[in-house]
């Protein structure tokens, strides 16, 4: 076989493997983020799940690869519902609940919708904010802000440009002389998504498993085991699968090495970023909402590990934070350090998530401004 003959046939094969690809993630779509040309039959959309969701008694299980996390989210926040906190921020804040056992904050929050969305960013901030804000007959009374470590950057997850209409929209409210609509980052990452190897592998796993009813109301159960599945309670906040509980207090005694954790190049915070911040805080509480900065600690074997990146981080930021609270009148709870609040090693599920058992601690370090 000659090389032109060789580098074709490679060529071809590439293409088809491809092309195999990327219709195998736009049909199957475990994230639910493309348009629906095919039969959807084992799907219901968002906001019958979110309507079904309130009205449950003990939650819903949450299959894996059946919805995009965001519009769930965004539904969630769309419902018309009487509560007193709106929950924002990352997966550090997902188990902040007021229908647990172990509730969290409970001295501002007797009710509250959790719209923490795994990887949240300061794009996401903007977005829920601005669903929230549309939503204007049933505005909580106070935002609690989940503020990480990578918080006051831009561009520190890409997620958010799944529902980056909303983002532009708040963007241009607190910058009305910008004039912002740019939808190329969302049409960028649904093309490249189409030949992302991880998002193959979710897809077939979707193929090789049963499928299982997407609106599945769960029996009262004991809510730091979890079930089979992972599960959402009536608040939106989420509870793990036992498979995901076991495989990351797995992780904790294996854990090694140096992780980055969305810290770049030692690059903490940007100005332009603490200015947008800032101008979303005001423009809460002009309409009379108040806000609160919540520290979600990280776990004890991260703090023992005095090379990680992201150890100057959190002492920069969290004093960042409170500078930022005391400039605007803003109460902050919790800490990075899980010393600072009295959270146990064994109060985590994993390096980064604290358990509902931390997440009670988290009052007990309060500063007010």
């Amino acid at each position: 076989m000659d090389s032109t003959s060789y580098i074709k046939k490679i060529v071809t094969s590439v293409v088809l493997l491809l092309t195999a690809t990327a219709l195998t993630n736009f049909i199957i779509d475990p994230g639910n983020i493309y348009p629906k040309y095919f039969s959807q039959e084992n799907k219901v959309t968002p906001e019958v799940y979110v309507n079904k969701l309130i009205q449950s008694k003990y939650g819903l299980l949450m299959p894996k690869n059946t919805w995009n996390e965001r519009d769930i989210i965004k539904a969630l926040a769309e419902y018309p519902l009487k509560y007193d906190c709106a929950i924002i921020g990352s997966s550090h804040v997902m188990e902040i609940s007021s229908n647990r056992k172990n509730k969290s904050l409970t001295s501002i929050c007797s009710s509250l919708k959790n719209l923490g969305v795994s990887g949240g960013s300061l794009e996401d901030y903007l977005a829920i904010s601005n669903i929230v804000f549309k939503n204007k007959e049933f505005l909580p009374k106070t935002v609690v802000f989940g503020i990480d470590p990578w918080s006051l950057n831009f561009e520190r997850d890409k997620r958010w440009s799944l529902y980056e209409q909303d983002y532009f929209e708040m963007y241009n409210n607190l910058y009305p002389s910008a004039k912002i609509n740019n939808h190329k980052n969302s049409f960028k990452y649904l093309l490249m998504n189409l030949f992302n190897l991880q998002y193959l592998k979710r897809s077939l796993s979707v193929i090789s498993k049963p499928k299982i009813k997407t609106v599945t109301p769960v029996s009262k159960f004991n809510h730091n085991n979890g079930l089979t599945l992972q599960a959402k309670l009536p608040d939106g906040s989420h509870i793990y699968s036992k498979s995901y509980k076991a495989k990351a207090a797995d992780r904790i005694n294996k854990r090694s090495g140096k992780n980055s954790y969305k810290i770049v190049d030692n690059f903490y915070y940007q100005d332009k970023a603490i200015n947008t911040f800032e101008k979303l805080i005001k423009h809460f509480t002009d309409s009379k909402i108040k806000i609160v900065f919540v520290l979600i600690p990280y776990h004890h074997s991260v703090w023992n590990n005095p090379d990680q990146p992201i150890i100057n981080a959190f002492n920069i930021i969290e004093e960042k934070v409170h500078e930022i609270a005391k400039k605007n009148k803003i109460k902050v709870i919790g800490s990075y350090h899980p010393n600072n609040i009295g959270c146990l090693e064994n109060e985590f599920h994993d390096e980064m998530h604290a358990n509902d058992i931390c997440l009670m601690k988290l009052e007990s370090r309060t500063a007010l401004y």
